[in-house]
């Protein structure tokens, strides 16, 4: 397996837990309970940040390249890039809702609930066909070269001061939602 292919899937891993600890305080919602407020903006602040501004980047390398070296892989897989942009919106969409409700706001219940369940399934049916589709259709038709390429950018991305800072911080944010769900 490609070590680039290996990382993302650890990431939807992590991302799969965290969507567990989302469920959790969804379902609070649902049954008039108070839901973890801190926990819920650890998560969003993941979900809003570490996506967007990493793990997504990787995928769309991989998937540039797939897409210019395998003829017809494109009826096998939809534009990940708008997906992507699907999920960004989703996880906003929610993020809004739950910011305008602690202002006070009288947003029904359902509306809130229903834009988390929305994001929560969109990421899951990504992940699983990116699991399922992309990422063994990418280890068959990559070559050497091509990961090294990829591995190349990544590299010169992930060293880059601004994203140094970037990742510094969405460390924090994991770091700060497993002590939460710790306690």
């Amino acid at each position: 397996m490609s070590p680039i292919i290996d990382k993302l899937k650890q990431e939807h891993a992590n991302f799969r837990s965290f969507l567990r600890l989302f469920d959790v305080e969804l379902d609070k919602f649902k049954t008039g309970v108070s839901p973890d407020y801190e926990l819920i903006d650890a998560l969003l602040d993941f979900f809003t940040s570490f996506p967007d501004e990493w793990h997504h980047h990787k995928e769309d390398l991989v998937y540039d390249v797939l897409i210019q070296k395998a003829e017809g892989i494109s009826d096998r897989l939809t534009d990940l890039r708008s997906e992507h942009k699907r999920l960004e919106t989703g996880a906003r969409a929610f993020s809004d809702r739950i910011a305008h409700l602690r202002r006070g706001s009288d947003l029904p219940m359902s509306e809130i609930v229903s834009a988390g369940e929305t994001y929560g399934r969109l990421l899951r049916h990504h992940m699983v066909k990116e699991d399922q589709v992309f990422f063994p259709l990418a280890e068959q038709r990559l070559n050497d070269d091509d990961w090294r390429g990829i591995d190349l950018q990544i590299s010169a991305q992930r060293e880059s001061p601004a994203q140094i800072q970037k990742m510094d911080r969405i460390r924090h944010v994991e770091h700060t939602i497993s002590e939460i769900a710790a306690e």
